[in-house]
């Protein structure tokens, strides 16, 4: 038995590895290997930037793969190839359909089913296409006709604004009319009594210039009195009228505090009924003394007989004064 030389055992790992990787990769992209596929020609004026690889959809599930993208001047019309899962049958009628699958506008290619069953499309036959309008063109077309409402609204409210205004500033020059018509009619009534303002304004201005020699000697007068007042010893007069204060203020207190003769004369009772005493005996004494001045008072022509009533009268009084308690 020959022994297998590593050289084939290489070649064969090789080539499982790439089988498997191929079929991995195809996995990936969503293509049926096992199934087989039939190859699809289309025209089409414009691909819309559609690149080789982009995936052919149906309901939604990738089915094929575009496979060449080729331009062909001589019919100014693009060729695309693309490989559909045999799983897949295409009735008569079918179309094939460029559409945008996201907002950044990626192609991909759309089945649309065709209504013949009983025909169906064979391996390199040409189906029809269609250029479908991307997302952003059919928001733009859904959004067209609401624009065009915006447009009519906002003309209809431009005008209305614009009728408004018009209104606003036929009235405001209406109002400025007027306003100019009174203050017109306001300044011809005011006319004489500015007149005659200005004319006692004139006479004041003439009166003050004939009076300006009177006017200069009565600030000379008020300067020389503020120049007087400047030179006052305020401070002094001030200090000795505290001085004074504060001293009557003293004097106040000893008066309230029982201190001194005035003191115990407001405070002290007894002083003034010794006062009161002694005024009523000296009324008692004056009345007496108009009533009988005899007793108090003798004139006598010769010395003798003044002598005896003097002695008379000390020994009265010396009587008078023993008797008393």
């Amino acid at each position: 038995m020959h022994k297998i030389p590593k050289e084939i055992w290489i070649g064969l790992f090789a080539t499982m590895a790439l089988t498997l990787l191929f079929i991995g990769i195809n996995f990936l992209k969503g293509d049926d290997i096992f199934t087989g596929r039939n190859t699809y020609y289309s025209l089409l004026d414009d691909v819309k930037g559609l690149k080789a690889a982009a995936p052919v959809l149906y309901k939604g599930i990738k089915t094929g793969t575009v496979t060449e993208v080729e331009l062909l001047p001589e019919r100014n019309a693009v060729l695309v190839t693309v490989e559909v899962s045999k799983r897949v049958s295409l009735p008569l009628g079918t179309r094939l359909r460029l559409v945008s699958t996201d907002l950044f506008d990626t192609k991909a290619l759309q089945i649309e089913i065709g209504l013949d069953a009983d025909r169906t499309y064979r391996h390199r036959d040409t189906l029809p296409a269609e250029i479908a309008p991307s997302l952003i063109e059919n928001l733009v077309g859904d959004l067209t006709p609401l624009k065009d409402k915006v447009e009519i609204s906002l003309n209809n409210l431009n005008r209305i604004l614009e009728a408004v205004e018009e209104a606003k500033i036929r009235h405001s020059l209406a109002q400025l009319d007027e306003g100019s018509s009174n203050l017109n009619e306001l300044i011809r009534d005011s006319r004489a009594p500015i007149q005659k303002t200005l004319s006692e304004l004139s006479r004041l201005s003439e009166d003050l210039r004939q009076d300006q020699p009177l006017l200069k000697a009565s600030i000379q007068n008020f300067k020389s009195f503020s120049d007087s007042l400047t030179h006052l010893q305020l401070k002094q007069t001030v200090n000795q009228a505290e001085l004074a204060l504060s001293s009557t203020k003293q004097l106040m207190e000893r008066i309230q505090s029982d201190q001194g003769t005035l003191g115990k004369l407001m405070k002290d009772s007894s002083l003034y009924y010794n006062l009161q005493q002694s005024t009523q005996s000296l009324n008692l004494l004056l009345t007496d003394l108009r009533q009988n001045p005899g007793r108090y008072v003798q004139v006598s022509v010769f010395g003798r007989k003044d002598k005896d009533s003097k002695k008379a009268l000390d020994s009265k009084q010396s009587k008078d004064s023993k008797g008393k308690p």
